[in-house]
């Protein structure tokens, strides 16, 4: 199930089945939640050096494989784009855990944007709610 998963989301864009692809992919499918690039570097096998992880981190990004969470203090997580998601490029949501910093994609983002002043053009809205997840409550 999980190979055939990592097999549509490359196809989809049309991306080759490369070793580091495939494990970056696996161990964000089974993460449940987003991950830095240390965690994910951690979880791999297959000995990637960190500039390949970085690279297959970048081409996920830019062909929206993936997208990234930036946290206070500047840590980065990412997290599969899942089809659901992409009907709200412009909205997108997360929940972050305050007991375990584990963070979590938000399907439905229901919020309400700011009203921008005159001639302001907003590219996108991300929101981070912080609290508690169902795991530590």
């Amino acid at each position: 199930m999980l190979q055939e998963e990592v097999s549509i989301l490359l196809g989809q864009k049309n991306m080759s089945k490369t070793p580091c692809r495939v494990e970056v992919l696996r161990v964000l499918l089974e993460s449940g939640s987003a991950l830095s690039e240390p965690d994910i570097r951690s979880r791999l096998n297959g000995g990637f050096d960190r500039t390949t992880v970085y690279r297959t981190l970048r081409s996920f990004l830019d062909q929206d494989v993936i997208h990234s969470i930036s946290l206070e203090g500047g840590t980065v997580m990412y997290a599969i784009t899942h089809q659901k998601e992409k009907h709200a490029e412009l909205f997108h949501s997360h929940f972050f855990c305050d007991d375990c910093s584990k963070v979590y994609c938000l399907t439905k983002p229901e919020f309400e944007p700011p009203v921008l002043p005159e001639g302001f053009k907003a590219n996108g809205y991300d929101l981070l709610i912080n609290g508690t997840c169902n795991n530590c409550s």
